[in-house]
């Protein structure tokens, strides 16, 4: 079977500037002190994108790994995955507890932890229990973990050509957004999965995955990828304006990346999608170590003229990051693959925030 052609350069500039809104919503909160509507929408838009950028990398991992003919896929998908996104977060969260960081604004008072907070922080089921989270970004991996039950599932319709399998995907995932949206104060035990609300931005990578199999050749030049994230940007903060935490807000700019991802040729080679690479590579710790960084240079050193508190922030972030993926990410990757009996060259699968 032909394996289908991401356009892995394009791909690392979305989630490049997915890690990017992110940090930027994150770090205007703390110097404005509050949030506003536009760094809200920034900030939700960057995690949006990373759903759609991880399913979407996913399923091609999985068709990479020879599903669904090889014996034992799925196991080996969540093997991979508990390798892959565990480690870095366990090591993250004793960092927090240990240092004392807030759970959310770095000028935030730091809180104390029952145990049952951290063993549910420890096994990503903090919204499962009613937990509170340890720090506020960890906020995203329990949805993530949660649609990993049905990523396989995804997979096998996406592989099939008719159009009739991932519209009912989408039936389903907007069914289950609203029960959710809809139900949550009145339909007992729901306020429990919380990830039925994001499923159709999970949904949006697979539709990108469906369109990408049909190989067909990209209508519009690789420069006019960066104006689509943009252009999709800018509308969903329109649409934000309208229906602040509408699940169909976030739901429709991830459709629309979904669609636009295939339209656009691959970006060539250069120093922007190289740059773009190694932050994509590195946006994990960038997403799980950036508030800290943040409370480091803005509390810990709060004394200090701002220059020095920027610079303390972002040297311990990049210092930071370095140590996380050399020290912890490689190794649980490699792990994860030797566990999984998965040979060839070492390929970073995402963790999405």
């Amino acid at each position: 079977m032909t394996r289908t052609k991401l356009p892995e350069r394009n791909l690392d500039v979305l989630r490049a500037i997915a890690v990017f809104c992110v940090v930027a919503n994150h770090t205007a909160n703390n110097v404005i002190g509050h949030n506003t509507l536009v760094a809200g929408w920034i900030g939700q838009a960057g995690v949006q994108a990373f759903f759609v950028h991880t399913s979407l990398v996913l399923m091609a991992s999985m068709e990479k790994d020879g599903a669904p003919s090889r014996k034992g896929w799925i196991e080996r998908f969540y093997i991979r995955r508990f390798w892959r996104i565990y480690p870095l977060a366990i090591a993250v969260i004793g960092v927090v507890l240990l240092l004392r960081v807030p759970d959310g604004a770095a000028y935030a008072p730091a809180r104390s932890f029952s145990a049952a907070a951290i063993a549910a922080n420890i096994a990503l089921l903090q919204g499962f229990f009613n937990q509170p989270f340890i720090l506020g970004v960890l906020w995203t991996l329990p949805l993530e973990l949660q649609m990993y039950v049905l990523l396989p599932l995804c997979f096998l319709v996406a592989r099939r050509r008719s159009f009739k399998g991932i519209a009912l995907l989408f039936v389903i995932g907007c069914a289950m957004a609203i029960a959710y949206t809809s139900g949550k104060d009145v339909i007992p035990g729901i306020w429990r999965l919380r990830f039925f609300e994001f499923v159709p931005c999970f949904l949006a990578g697979v539709l990108a995955y469906w369109l990408l199999r049909r190989g067909k050749t990209p209508a519009l030049p690789s420069y006019a990828w960066i104006a689509l994230i943009f252009a999709d940007l800018v509308l969903g903060l329109a649409a934000w304006n309208l229906w602040v935490e509408s699940w169909a807000v976030r739901a429709g700019f991830c459709v629309i990346l979904g669609v636009t991802i295939p339209l656009a040729a691959e970006m060539a080679e250069s120093h922007f999608t190289r740059a773009a690479h190694t932050i994509a590579t590195y946006s994990y710790g960038i997403y799980l170590l950036h508030p800290i960084a943040l409370w480091f240079g803005l509390h810990v050193l709060r004394d200090q003229p701002p220059i020095v508190q920027g610079v303390a922030a972002t040297g311990s972030l990049v210092l930071g990051c370095l140590v996380a993926y050399h020290g912890i990410e490689k190794s649980g990757i490699k792990l994860g693959r030797a566990l999984a009996h998965q040979r060839g060259p070492l390929v970073v699968e995402p963790a999405a925030p």
